[in-house]
């Protein structure tokens, strides 16, 4: 199970909740008097009034606690690049000032226009491309639905040659349930067995004049 954060206003609303249901309790256990089966539907609506206000967390909690037995990052092979294509940022308008890729290729967010940024030494130059060439694509798709407010974070490393996925990094994430108050409702996110450093790219494309002699294939 994977409950949501605690907030002590949410009583307020689970109250006024409770408090309805009781008064429905009250008049049926009125409107059943005399009924053959008063004992069967008074039992049956004790259990039904208790988890209704909270049965929206327990499907909740309970769907996030099933995908998060997938998340994870998952190392399945590394590789030394000259660079690779980025799908996720703006690598375009210049190349990371810790990175030892010679060239990335990354999508304009904005409007979509390819573009690719290279070093030459100790100059940097960036221009369009009408397509991606590089051989390894990281990809991040973020928000999949997986059940009722429950997402799914999912950011790969694929050869596309080969279509061989050589990382990948699963994370769940859950909202607040309807009588969630607070000052905000983040995402709680679960991120599973995680045993590397960095982004996923970084302990998947190794860049080749960086790779020491112990990481190479």
């Amino acid at each position: 199970m994977g409950f949501y954060y605690t907030s002590f206003f949410s009583i307020v609303p689970l109250g006024i909740a409770y408090g309805a249901l009781a008064l429905l309790y009250w008049a049926l256990v009125r409107g059943t008097r005399g009924m053959p089966a008063r004992a069967v539907v008074l039992g049956l609506a004790v259990p039904v009034f208790l988890v209704a206000p909270v049965a929206e967390e327990l499907w909740i909690a309970w769907n996030f606690g099933q995908a998060c037995k997938e998340a994870g990052t998952f190392i399945h092979k590394k590789v030394q690049v000259e660079g690779f294509y980025d799908d996720t940022s703006h690598w375009w308008r210049q190349l990371k000032e810790n990175s030892n890729y010679q060239f990335v290729e990354s999508r304009d967010q904005s409007n979509g226009t390819l573009w690719r940024v290279e070093r030459h030494g100790e100059e940097v130059k960036h221009f369009r491309i009408d397509r991606a060439t590089a051989r390894h694509h990281y990809n991040w798709l973020s928000h999949l639905p997986q059940a009722h407010k429950v997402v799914k974070h999912d950011a790969t490393v694929t050869d596309i040659e080969t279509k061989e996925i050589l990382g990948r990094e699963l994370n769940y994430g859950r909202h607040a349930p309807w009588f969630f108050i607070g000052l905000d409702a983040p995402l709680k996110i679960c991120i599973g067995k995680r045993d590397v450093k960095g982004m996923l790219y970084e302990n998947v494309l190794l860049p080749k004049n960086a790779s020491s002699e112990g990481d190479r294939k």
